[in-house]
């Protein structure tokens, strides 16, 4: 029995070096990763983990442009067919998702508004999106191939739960709330009867494929609520454009909800960042509450994990900016700024946060140097960057044609 624990315990260690390559090396990364682990005489089951691996990133981000896969893998049958699979259920998961949503909203309109002693209140959000991938995954053995809309709607439909709470005014008891929520993705794991391995490996899969709400990282000045950071410009530089300034912790906005679980302060480093764009390229003001209120009516809020990498393009399109994903090519990024264009990065864990964070490229000096407006840090807005900390720290997962995204 010892053997064997030791065995399980090497074959999901391996195989999360498998998911790790996959998500930083792309197929690449992956196969690489497999056949190192291989050598070492991996037990079966990494070698399924690692085979259905090649699917987390088509299936889970879907929005990844082909260049990042761009090996001779890509023209393999097996992998379009992958694919192709992969978008049907995006598009099935962002379907239930919102069909969810306009259940309850439709359930809660047609309570009689005369009905004093019941109301109903939503506490929806407590699982993000990408748990429930995670979880819907590993329920499922991580077999693409038996993922189906049918799958998608039970993992959703077991997640919500209602109960009625009593409702007590000066200690008497005056009438009752029937909550709608979701569960916590423990509380879910638990009702599927997940064991402690699948928990874990359930947790690895979220964290691989989400950017957390935004956090500070260490050794860096944050803005304060109190800081008075309106009507800033920041001047440009040779071909770059003289570039308005947002602030996500900005007293008029920091502490109004970006969703249902967190401020804009906490997690709007997406819709600030576009916002800044909006405003510096279309001359029109669009302040990041406005650019919330879109993002969370458009599906683009992800609960507990900031914004969906489609914000970018998507809300581009919407304010008529012309937008296009250039994945981590480096030439392009160095044009782009050349030529006076805006750059959204999604960073990962290093200079600029500790989990995800969305920032602008306004320009680049003419010894190469980055400048950036980082709406969650004037400080760091002031200052110039090598390059190679944006190509070495960018989320190299990242969706919808990240993690550069060059605008105007």
């Amino acid at each position: 029995m010892q053997d064997e624990n030791a065995s399980r315990k090497q074959a999901f260690l391996s195989a999360a070096r498998i998911a790790q390559s996959a998500m930083t090396g792309g197929l690449h990364g992956a196969a690489a990763a497999t056949a190192v682990e291989a050598g070492k005489r991996l037990v079966k089951p990494v070698l399924a983990a690692s085979a259905v691996l090649f699917g987390i990133p088509l299936l889970f981000l879907t929005g990844i442009p082909c260049n990042l896969f761009d090996a001779p893998s890509v023209k393999s049958a097996d992998i379009q067919e992958m694919t192709a699979q992969a978008q049907n259920l995006n598009a099935s998961w962002k379907r239930q998702r919102s069909l969810e949503q306009q259940a309850v909203d439709l359930f809660v309109s047609l309570l009689p508004k005369n009905i004093g002693f019941l109301s109903i209140e939503t506490r929806l959000g407590n699982t993000n999106d990408y748990w429930q991938v995670a979880i819907t995954s590993v329920l499922n053995e991580q077999n693409v191939a038996l993922l189906n809309e049918d799958k998608i709607v039970q993992t959703m439909k077991d997640k919500m739960q209602y109960k009625l709470e009593p409702k007590y005014k000066d200690g008497k008891l005056v009438g009752y709330i029937l909550v709608i929520y979701d569960m916590t993705p423990d509380e879910l794991m638990d009702k599927l009867g997940f064991d402690d391995q699948q928990k874990t490996w359930a947790g690895l899969i979220a964290d691989t494929i989400s950017d957390s709400d935004y956090s500070a990282p260490v050794g860096s000045t944050d803005n304060s609520a109190d800081a008075d950071l309106s009507d800033i410009v920041f001047t440009g530089r040779g071909n770059s454009k003289d570039v308005v300034y947002f602030s996500q912790y900005d007293s008029r906005w920091g502490s109004q909800m970006y969703g249902k679980t967190n401020t804009i302060a906490g997690a709007g480093c997406g819709p600030s960042s576009l916002a800044i764009c909006i405003s510096t390229l279309t001359n029109k003001t669009v302040t990041p509450p406005e650019v919330c209120v879109w993002s969370v009516k458009t599906g683009h809020r992800c609960e507990g994990s900031g914004s969906y990498h489609s914000l970018i393009p998507d809300g581009a399109a919407h304010w008529g900016v012309p937008c296009r994903g250039i994945g981590q090519s480096k030439k392009q990024l160095v044009q782009a700024l050349q030529d006076g264009k805006l750059v959204i990065a999604i960073m990962s864990r290093g200079h600029f946060t500790r989990g995800g964070h969305f920032i602008v490229l306004r320009g680049i000096t003419s010894q190469g140097k980055i400048l950036v407006a980082d709406c969650a840090s004037y400080e760091r807005s002031q200052k110039e960057w090598d390059i190679n900390i944006f190509l070495n720290e960018c989320n190299k997962g990242a969706a919808s044609g990240g993690p550069f995204w060059v605008l105007g």
